[in-house]
């Protein structure tokens, strides 16, 4: 609200100053109106919070501001769909329908703490998203046209698809954080073996760093003799 007004303060502020300058008339105006939008633009683009991810902001991240725009356009998809959600009066499609929206939901979360997925949730949203937004769209009219011939047959594929969409999400999270697995796990094999260059080992049946125990060298063995 505050950078609303600081914008339209700015605009309003630069319009009358180039209607000054100009002496008024038609070139004043033209000159005010241009100012004004420039004006209006230019300071709300500047006072604009920048968005985080997590607690990082979106620009220190790479590829932060791609993550922002698919997480945008994913909340947007599911407000969309959250409409259409509203004019549903089958119990089961309405369920079905959040079902949906909270595999989403983890989806977004998840690519808000690891902005690297970020394309997967794009893809997903392009491809999946988009469906199903049409898919319910097109359930609510058919409902709504009172063809009671029609709505069970529309209801019946509605449901399987929606069904088919959630397990879809289910996917792509389960993708994502199987990535992120494999990092931790390429993670974890380069540490024993800088650990074991350095001298240490892992003793069997031990779990974790705690079993970590430094390997005897020759010398050592030489020393107890």
């Amino acid at each position: 609200m505050l950078s609303v007004i600081a914008s339209f303060v700015a605009g309003l502020a630069l319009a009358l100053l180039g209607f000054w300058i100009c002496g008024g008339g038609i070139p004043g105006t033209v000159v005010a109106l241009i100012l004004a939008v420039a004006g209006y633009v230019g300071v709300g683009f500047l006072t604009q919070p920048e968005r985080k991810l997590g607690q990082v902001l979106a620009s220190a991240i790479p590829n932060g501001q791609k993550a922002v725009e698919a997480i945008d356009a994913a909340n947007a998809n599911l407000g969309a769909i959250g409409k259409l959600r509203s004019q549903v009066r089958d119990q089961l499609v309405g369920k079905e329908v959040d079902d949906f929206a909270v595999a989403t939901r983890a989806l977004v979360q998840f690519v808000e703490s690891n902005p690297q997925s970020y394309d997967t949730l794009r893809h997903y949203v392009n491809v999946y998203g988009v469906q199903t937004e049409k898919l319910l769209r097109g359930y609510v009219e058919v409902e709504q046209s009172g063809a009671t011939d029609q709505i069970g047959k529309a209801r019946t594929e509605t449901i399987e698809a929606l069904q088919v969409l959630e397990q879809t999400a289910a996917g792509e999270l389960s993708r994502a954080v199987e990535a992120k697995t494999l990092a931790l796990s390429a993670d974890s094999d380069a540490i024993v073996r800088l650990a074991s260059m350095d001298g240490y080992t892992t003793s069997p049946g031990a779990s974790g760093t705690s079993g970590a125990q430094e390997t005897q060298t020759p010398q050592n063995m030489g020393g107890n003799r």
